[in-house]
């Protein structure tokens, strides 16, 4: 297992689905229901490091957390952190600081893999994902099959969010040009 599938290693909620056959098979994992947390403002960065949480250098990056989970830097501010029941229940207990607002975060996450990811990826959206550094670890902002997402891309998959009411549109529309692939 590598940092990135280790990193979001929570249990899927809906099943693995998979469209296509062969090179263009895609699996796609139902994240929607894992612990998520959210805060921005000037005091975010200091107070998620009181928790002991490992802090991105720059906007638009992530980290793994220790055990399962991630933390993405979303902006110079702001912050997502994704799969660890456990931090995210130490950061509820807790109210933040003056100066951190809680961002409720209820979108539908996706993780999806395999060996069509890399042609489903140039037929849904726009971004070159082979052009990244992953070493950089990096957060997108853009769009795919027509619906705004915040993606991970990684080494064999990469795990997305977006708007809760959009989740199942994106997820029907992927598998369909997955299916046709």
């Amino acid at each position: 297992m590598n940092a990135f599938s280790a990193s979001l290693a929570v249990s899927p909620l809906a099943g693995i689905i998979a469209a296509g056959e062969g090179l263009a098979a895609v699996a796609f994992v139902d994240h929607s229901l894992t612990p998520r947390y959210g805060c921005k403002g000037r005091g975010a960065a200091a107070w998620l490091e009181g928790f002991g949480l490992p802090m991105p250098a720059a906007p638009n990056r992530w980290l793994p957390l220790p055990e399962c989970g991630l933390i993405a830097r979303l902006g110079n501010t702001e912050f997502l952190v994704d799969g660890n029941a456990a931090v995210i229940g130490r950061l509820e207990s807790e109210p933040p600081p003056d100066g951190v607002a809680v961002v409720l975060h209820q979108e539908a996450a996706l993780e999806l893999s395999g060996p069509g990811l890399s042609e489903l990826l140039r037929q849904t959206c726009n971004v070159d994902f082979a052009a990244l550094d992953l070493a950089e670890s990096p957060v997108v902002l853009t769009r795919m099959a027509g619906v705004s997402v915040t993606m991970i891309p990684g080494a064999t998959g990469c795990r997305l969010w977006c708007d809760g009411t959009y989740g199942a549109a994106l997820l029907k529309s992927l598998r369909e040009v997955a299916a046709e692939l």
